[in-house]
């Protein structure tokens, strides 16, 4: 779609006005004006257009002069174009009229053409009639064929949306447009674009001189009718202390009684977008745009809101759309099990739907939406007419399912083989397909399962099946029912169907086939089961299949609520609108979008066109009402002064389809027919019955005769003395050949011939009970689920004032349901703030490019938009109260016009006399003033430039204040800068000295720090230098007592370890490191007592040898130091006394333990702490000395070890008694009791191995009891006797091989001869001056040394007393 600037007349097809006035005709040489082409004016004998008039329907009336013009104008292909005269003409003097003068014209397409009286043509103004300007008020002069003009121009130009003031008109394309970048024009960009661009739109902006709104207004779209919706809801809740300059409310809502005090207590007024127009002109196109614009600018804003909606949505039906993709998706769905493809519309609405679209007006977030349905096309699941489908998921199922799924449902065979397709084999389609997967996509965003998905798609097959039934003649029991008539069965080829289809709904075979072969009538208490025949039993297949699809529809339309519903919102009962919404202060409003069946006028039209057409009228009056007679009744209660407008008024077409004011109707009268007979017979009944009430008494003797073959009825009275027999309804015709069975009512969009039959039959709308039972007896709850969705709605009075028509027992008919339903609708409607889409249909060949003028001007003209327009441009568009105009305008007066007079009156006077206006211009009212849209943007651009001029004032007043003072602040500056500048220099120079004398002292301690730290650093150096001296000199100098004591055994035990191995190499660098590790460890030992009592036993020695020399000098010091160390030894206990301290501190923990006295056991548990760490203290520093006080010490590191030493010695008593040296005997016995005393302390691996089970045991126990602590001791316990059972295993083995190594290795003995032989030949080698050879020798007598120092060690040797 191409937009370009509105006041870019480059863009239209001519740029006529004050230069084209100079253009000349290059045929006549003169000055080229144009015309609209007016076909009525064509001459009789200028044939051009006379091919295209077609046959009009017969009708009792003759055609008059103007419908003769009307076919003239509606059958026109260059109706209204663009003409310029060629030159006049003679005509024929039967043709000649006085005053006419005749002309031959050419149109812009260059046909020529015969005119009666140029006179009669109607100039077209420059730029305006050429441009297509977007809002149509702004036309200089408003007429047919200008508005008609204007249409095509844009439409010819891509820009299919056109503005009267509020009212968008729509011309249907029939084709994508795009922008000229590609882009569409319904993208989420434009989208954005028209957000808050409603003060901006083309109709509403102030017109510039040439008429055409200003060059930042936006094309007209249906994106700014949502929007002035939305902004409308939304501001209708808004706490501003500024009130709206001017209001463009609803008439109607401003003429309720508490409409101000809603206003100003800021009530949600609801808001509704009713989009109208015949079938084919883009109604359902328009609603999806509209809700998709609305889900698109508000999916931000009400992130909260929607995120509590999918909250409760997914703890409802797992993971699951967003609510505005919810909201989206139920148009797609909708439409494909609604609309289906007719002669007029590839994509007709067979339902009527009005969505509420419910808005938190704090956020802007949509919270919730409902869908109220009404009246579904029933006869269109089971009969299409040539040329027309069934509805869309029919065709998207075979089109995209694939085999598998096909199989699965028994569809394979194909379209063309159901009666309910036609039996027309259709070929694929894109759309179709593409519709499918959009359709099953919907279906999951609201929520549905795979398994509820296959559901859907069985009932839809179950209806095709159901569909293929037959049924035939039973002749086999002919005899049993001779006298019930003829009986109808199943035929055998369609058993399979019938089969199918019942495993599809879960119903039981039996049950369906009777309750469509028999009927059920109860007959004094008693039931009888009637046969019936063939065509009994299609119509029942036929009802039972429409009841499956309408309780699918219904039930996908409840499914769609529920996923939608907000919290506060209403469910719709099925076939009814919701209750009306009344204002309420809860900040919650809604949006309702209204798309309904557009106007249909077909070559057969029944009981569905009648009712559609009647929605239609209804909706129609609801416009009429808004826009010319509330309107019109607000200026008379308000006293304006104003001429009536005349409009289309369709009342009359209305009270007689619904009837009112004590009058029957069509709908009335076909709801008293359905009473005993057939259904021919009925329907010829209420065609008399109809022709007899509104066609007249002469209709009423023919309609006598049309019920011969029907039942008579002698009583029979009319329903109300107001009306007439003999005369004929204005808006009913009686066809010329009433056995056609056909009537004729004149409808605001034209005549439209209705055919009766089959009225009565889709009225009444029967279902034998067994054919309403069979849901609940359904074995799959989905299918339960369904039918239970499907309750009939329970008898209500009628709001028309009509009483009910049906009976409780016969039920409601479809006809009052629908009245109902619609009437609810139009509450609704009333309700709310309306804004208006007239969609147009530009060809009837659903061609694009095409625009027939004669059809668009039909339907102009039957929806009043030249009224709407008349009225919107002479009536008084904007209206605000007196008090809030005269705030804002009263700054207009002078000081002086303020003096003379006050209040509105004054007000306006002053202003008209000023302004030249009149009151056509505006008027005052009781309560507000009325003025017209281009004066309130005069006053307001007048009021702006008051202010302008007056903030000039105050300004130019500011700048010499300001200057003056500018002026004596510039004179204090330089003053001041000065100063400051003299004071800058005193300062700079006090810093520069101040500087200079911080730098000499900074560096004077910089320096002085310099040097400490020089210093530090050598002594540190130093330091480090002395400790690297003394740990060379001393390498254990660092370490204390302790360590040096673990150190040392640790070698020991190294050495013991290297001893045993034999490893004498080892162990001779061993020793000679523990010599200085052990004169340091005496030289940092402990004074303990065993130290002490040894100095003292020292210093005694040296005291007693220094008075042996008598060496008395040596004599006094020593004393004294005698004496120091005796007075140390109080202070010195002894181990025993250490000991003895340990038990009684434990004593002394466990009576305080015993007495429960806490504190004392604490503070006796410190004392025994501190006696045990000087135990500990004084057994380290004594070492060696406090074990041979404790026990003898053991010189065996394993138990083979002494049994080894206890063999040697027992062998050595055995040699001593042969040789009878007793002494010595004596002696080794008692080596070896020494040495049987140390087997306890050195267990056997029998012994470890039997204490390790123990312990174990023990620490396995504690750990099941919990006792972790001494579980942890045993723990260790096992540890310790783990590595002792291993180390005594690992000597036990080496023992093992120690015979072959003692086999090799020389003993004791042989050791002291060689030893005795080497120092007997160094001894000579040092006689003989050999020094060389002695060298060598006395190597080898070091070693012999060692070796034998190394035997004797590790040989068994008696403890020495």
């Amino acid at each position: 779609m191409q937009y370009s600037s509105l006041n870019n007349t480059a863009m239209a097809p001519r740029t006529p006005g004050k230069a084209a006035a100079g253009t000349v005709d290059v045929v006549t040489g003169k000055a080229k004006v144009e015309y609209f082409f007016d076909p009525t004016l064509v001459l009789e004998s200028d044939s051009n257009d006379s091919a295209l008039t077609p046959a009009r329907t017969p009708s009792k009336r003759k055609a008059t002069a103007d419908e003769n013009d009307d076919s003239a104008l509606f059958t026109s292909k260059h109706l209204f174009m663009p003409c310029s005269i060629v030159k006049e003409i003679e005509v024929d003097e039967d043709e000649k009229v006085e005053g006419e003068v005749p002309v031959l014209v050419k149109t812009s397409d260059g046909q020529l053409h015969k005119i009666r009286d140029k006179s009669g043509l109607t100039q077209l103004v420059a730029p305006d009639d050429y441009a297509g300007i977007p809002d149509v008020l702004h036309l200089p002069n408003v007429t047919e064929a200008s508005l008609l003009h204007a249409l095509r121009v844009r439409y010819n130009r891509d820009e299919i949306y056109t503005s009267a003031g509020p009212i968008l008109m729509s011309v249907n394309p029939y084709k994508a447009i795009t922008l000229p970048g590609g882009e569409d024009i319904y993208s989420d960009a434009r989208m954005l674009l028209y957000r808050n661009s409603t003060k901006g739109m083309a109709g509403l902006e102030t017109p510039s001189k040439n008429g055409a709104a200003n060059d930042k207004a936006l094309p007209c779209h249906l994106f700014q009718v949502a929007d002035r919706a939305l902004n409308s809801l939304l501001s209708s809740v808004m706490t501003t202390e500024i009130e709206p300059h001017m209001e463009e409310e609803d008439a109607m809502i401003m003429m309720e009684k508490d409409h101000d005090q809603k206003r100003k207590n800021h009530v949600v007024r609801n808001q509704s977008v009713i989009i109208s127009g015949e079938s084919g002109a883009g109604k359902t196109e328009a609603t999806k745009k509209i809700m998709q614009y609305l889900a698109r600018v508000t999916k931000v804003k009400g992130t909260a809101d929607n995120n509590k909606n999918k909250e409760l949505g997914e703890a409802k039906k797992g993971a699951m759309a967003s609510l505005e993709d919810r909201v989206l998706s139920s148009n797609p769905l909708l439409e494909s099990f609604g609309n289906a493809r007719t002669l007029k519309n590839d994509n007709s609405s067979r339902f009527g739907k009005f969505i509420k679209i419910s808005f938190n007006t704090k956020t802007g977030g949509i919270v919730g939406a409902t869908i109220s349905n009404y009246l579904l096309e029933k006869t269109r699941i089971t009969t299409q007419i040539e040329g027309e489908r069934n509805y869309h998921i029919f065709y998207q199922l075979f089109s995209a399912a694939d085999e598998a799924t096909l199989q699965k449902f028994g569809l394979e065979n194909g379209i063309a083989n159901f009666r309910y397709l036609g039996n027309r084999a259709t070929l694929k389609s894109r759309r179709d397909v593409s519709g499918f997967a959009e359709t099953m996509a919907c279906l999951s965003q609201i929520g549905l399962s795979d398994s509820e998905k296959d559901d859907v798609l069985g009932i839809i097959a179950a209806v095709l099946h159901i569909g293929n039934i037959d049924f035939e003649l039973d002749k086999g029991d002919d005899e049993d029912h001779s006298g019930a008539g003829e009986k109808a069965k199943i035929t055998a080829s369609s058993e399979a169907n019938l089969k199918r289809a019942c495993a599809l709904l879960g119903l039981e075979e039996a049950s369906v086939s009777e309750a469509m072969l028999t009927k059920l009538l109860s007959v004094g208490g008693k039931t009888i089961h009637k046969p019936q025949d063939v065509a009994q039993a299609c119509d029942k297949r036929d009802a039972l299949a429409k009841l499956v699809y309408s309780s699918l529809f219904t039930w996908m339309v409840s499914k769609v609520n529920s996923t939608l519903a907000s919290h506060d919102a209403v469910i719709a009962e099925p076939g009814f609108s919701p209750p009306p919404v009344k204002y309420n202060p809860d900040p919650t409003g809604f949006i309702g979008v209204l798309d309904i069946y557009g106007f249909e006028n077909f070559d057969t039209n029944g009981f569905e066109q009648l009712l559609i057409n009647y929605a239609n009228e209804k909706l129609q009056r609801h416009f009429n009402r808004h826009l010319f007679e509330v309107e019109q009744n607000l200026y008379s209660s308000e006293g304006v002064d104003w001429t009536y407008i005349s409009f289309n008024d369709n009342k009359p077409c209305l009270e007689l389809i619904e009837g009112g004011g004590g009058n029957v109707g069509i709908l009335s009268t076909l709801d008293d027919c359905g009473g005993m007979g057939t259904a021919a017979e009925r329907d010829v009944n209420f065609l008399a019955q109809i022709h007899q009430k509104f066609g007249g008494s002469k209709g009423a003797s023919n309609g006598n005769s049309s019920v011969a073959h029907g039942k008579k009825k002698k009583k029979k009275k009319s329903t109300s003395s107001s009306q007439k027999e003999d005369e004929a309804h204005q808006n009913f015709i009686m066809p010329k050949f009433r056995q056609d069975r056909e009537f004729i009512v004149i409808h605001y969009a034209g005549e439209v011939r209705y055919t009766v039959t089959g009225f009565v039959e889709k009225n009444v709308e029967t279902l034998s009970n067994e054919l309403k039972d069979l849901g609940a007896s359904s074995t799959k709850t989905f299918t339960v689920g369904m039918f239970a969705t499907t309750t009939p709605p329970s008898p209500s009075h009628d709001t028309t004032g009509t009483p009910a028509r049906r009976s409780t027992i016969r039920g409601v008919s479809v006809a009052s349901q629908f009245r109902t339903s619609l009437q609810m609708l139009v509450m609704d409607l009333e309700c709310t703030q309306p804004h208006y889409v007239r969609c147009i249909k530009p060809n009837t060949m659903k061609a694009p490019n095409a625009f027939e003028s004669g059809e668009v001007l039909r339907q102009l003209r039957y929806a009043g938009m030249m009224e709407t327009i008349r009225i919107r441009r002479e009536g008084y568009a904007l209206r605000e109260e007196h008090e809030s105009f005269y705030k804002r305008f009263h700054l207009l007066l002078s000081s002086a016009e303020a003096k003379k007079g006050d209040g509105i009156s004054h007000l306006v006077k002053v202003l008209s006399k000023r302004l030249n206006l009149t009151d056509a211009e505006w008027q005052i009212g009781h309560t507000k003033i009325f003025l017209k849209r281009e004066l309130a943007s005069k006053l307001e651009f007048l009021a702006h430039l008051r202010v302008h001029i007056a903030a000039r004032i105050v300004g130019k007043f500011g700048r010499r204040v300001a200057q003056h003072r500018a002026s004596k602040l510039l004179t204090s500056w330089g003053r001041f800068r000065v100063f400051v500048l003299r004071k800058n220099r005193k300062i700079a120079a006090i810093n520069k000295i101040s500087s200079t004398f911080r730098m000499h002292k900074e560096r004077k301690a910089y320096r002085s720090v310099l040097a400490c730290t020089i210093r530090l650093q050598c002594l540190g150096r130093k330091v480090v230098a002395r400790e690297r001296v003394r740990k060379l000199r001393d390498p254990y100098w660092d370490k204390t007592f302790k360590e040096l004591d673990v150190l040392y055994k640790e070698m020991l035990s190294q050495l013991d370890k290297a001893a045993g191995a034999k490893d004498f190499k080892a162990a001779a660098n061993l020793e000679k490191k523990i010599a200085p590790l052990k004169e340091a460890l005496e030289l940092k030992r402990p004074l303990t007592r065993s130290v002490l009592e040894r100095r003292i036993s020292e210093v005694q020695t040296l005291l007693d040898d220094a008075v042996a020399r008598k060496a008395f000098q040596e004599c006094a010091p020593l004393q004294d130091k005698l004496e120091g160390l005796v007075k140390q030894r109080a202070d010195l206990p002894t181990i025993e006394e250490l000991r003895e301290a340990v038990r009684l501190a434990e004593e002394e923990v466990a009576n305080a333990a015993a007495r429960r006295d806490f504190t004392g056991a604490a503070t006796a548990q410190a004392a025994l702490d501190k006696a045990n760490e000087r135990l500990e203290d004084a057994m380290v520093s004594e070492g060696d000395d406090a074990k041979e006080e404790d026990s003898t010490p053991c010189k065996f590191q394993s138990r083979a070890d002494l049994e080894e030493a206890i063999t040697e010695v027992s062998k050595r008593i055995n040699n001593a008694i042969e040789k009878k040296e007793f002494n010595k005997a004596t002696e080794y016995q008692t080596e070896l009791d020494e040495l049987e005393k140390l087997r306890p302390t050195l267990p056997s691996i029998d012994e470890l191995e039997a204490r390790l089970k123990e312990v174990t045991s023990m620490m396995n126990e504690a750990i099941k009891n919990k006792n972790f602590k001494d579980a942890d001791a045993l723990h260790k316990d096992v540890d310790d006797l783990e590595k002792k059972l291993e180390e005594e295993k690992s000597k036990m083995a080496l023992e093992e091989n120690e015979p072959t190594l003692k086999s090799m290795l020389p003993t004791a003995e042989e050791l002291g001869e060689q030893l005795t032989k080497k120092k007997a030949e160094m001894n000579n080698a040092i006689q003989n001056k050999d020094f060389e050879n002695a060298e060598k020798l006395n190597e080898e007598v070091e070693t012999l040394e060692r070796k034998l120092e190394e035997e004797r060690k590790h040989a068994p040797v008696p403890k020495q007393k």
